[in-house]
């Protein structure tokens, strides 16, 4: 069961650019950059937008994490600066036991799903986490 978005879990960020898809119909891709920061992330649309290229957009991200690993120290990374998110640290928020993820501070906000063998009960907030991030990271706009 999915949760409706809070204003803890939506990031805004700047639309770069959107590549369409192969077949018509819509956005495959987003480009965004975190305002204030060198963070250029290639993203999975989770739906489309009517936001103009160049202008701030809000949603949320998700992704899934390959496995979890509590860090003692360290701050908030996306790993690289710019494309698709590999390597991510950063602290927890919340915790969904439910839909076994964790709404996680990362540079922006994220919801990671954990894989099967760990569990969202396993973490708590204030943890700092790092981990690889499955390719296919999802931005969804709001409408």
């Amino acid at each position: 069961m999915q949760t409706a978005p809070t204003a803890s879990s939506t990031c805004t960020v700047r639309l770069e650019e959107t590549r369409d898809a192969a077949t018509a119909g819509g956005v495959r891709s987003y480009v965004l950059s975190v305002p204030g920061s060198e963070y250029v992330l290639d993203l999975v649309s989770g739906g489309p937008t009517s936001v103009p290229v160049g202008k701030r957009v809000s949603g949320v991200l998700s992704g899934r994490a390959q496995k979890l690993h509590r860090a003692h120290a360290g701050g908030e990374f996306i790993e690289p600066v710019e494309g698709h998110p590999r390597i991510v640290q950063g602290r927890v928020r919340e915790t969904d036991p439910t839909g076994n993820r964790l709404l996680l501070q990362a540079v922006v906000p994220m919801w990671i799903t954990l894989s099967a063998d760990q569990s969202a009960r396993s973490f708590m907030p204030g943890d700092i986490v790092n981990f690889y991030m499955e390719s296919g990271v999802v931005f969804t706009p709001q409408a």
